[in-house]
């Protein structure tokens, strides 16, 4: 991530989580990282709307936990995109219920990690939503998918094509381009190249705004 004149940019990320040991231990991770800084923390999500609607720099990236004291993560992610629809939410929690996965898609996060994954692999998700793609746990992908039945793609309001439903389904899943191409028998360019015409047709600029939207419209 750097900026236009080449320098590196340093992404502004702020955390609502309420179990105090392990946002420390995040934070320090984050802060150590070099090309993202932590720069507030918040034990629920009435403390951090209410810093949002006070201060006029916002985060570029929100790492939000669901159970939370008050206000749930969920709601509260509502809350945040109503105040600033650019801040990209990542939802930081330790449900794999089906609900929350899907209600926070649905609700516009752009990803959805387990707190038992690697600290690596936080870092690793900030920079991917910020570099427009998504941050979703694969588990969490498939619970997704396997909560909407199986549609009839053919005529759908988007003009998709199969392949390009096929690509989509793949994004849905968390897999990367490679691993798309491999599973459809396709070149990396040819995976690039329907991934460009599926976020065209949706008018959407991320995966994780892509697969939303194919949920929401019943594509995938």
């Amino acid at each position: 991530m750097t900026t236009g004149s080449g320098k590196r940019k340093t992404v502004k990320t702020w955390m609502i989580e309420d179990h105090a040991a392990f946002r420390t231990n995040l934070t320090e991770i984050i802060n150590a990282s070099g090309t993202i800084r932590c720069d507030r923390n918040f034990s629920s999500c009435e403390e951090a709307l209410e810093c949002l609607e006070a201060e006029m720099e916002h985060p570029e990236v929100m790492l939000v936990d669901i159970a939370l004291p008050g206000m749930d993560g969920i709601e509260g992610l509502g809350r945040i995109r109503e105040i600033d629809p650019t801040i990209k939410c990542i939802m930081l929690t330790s449900s794999e219920r089906q609900k929350h996965v899907v209600e926070a898609i649905r609700t516009g996060a752009s990803g959805y990690l387990l707190k038992s994954v690697a600290f690596e692999q936080i870092i690793r998700g900030i920079k991917d939503v910020m570099e427009g793609g998504a941050s979703l746990d694969p588990q969490m992908a498939s619970l997704v998918l396997d909560a909407f039945p199986k549609k009839n793609t053919a005529g759908n309001e988007f003009d998709l094509t199969e392949r390009e439903i096929e690509v989509l389904q793949a994004l849905a899943t968390g897999k990367i381009i490679k691993e798309i191409a491999d599973d459809l028998n396709l070149s990396a360019n040819t995976v690039k190249f329907h991934i460009a015409n599926t976020y065209k047709k949706l008018n959407v600029q991320s995966q994780a705004g892509a697969v939303a939207k194919g949920i929401r419209k019943g594509i995938i």
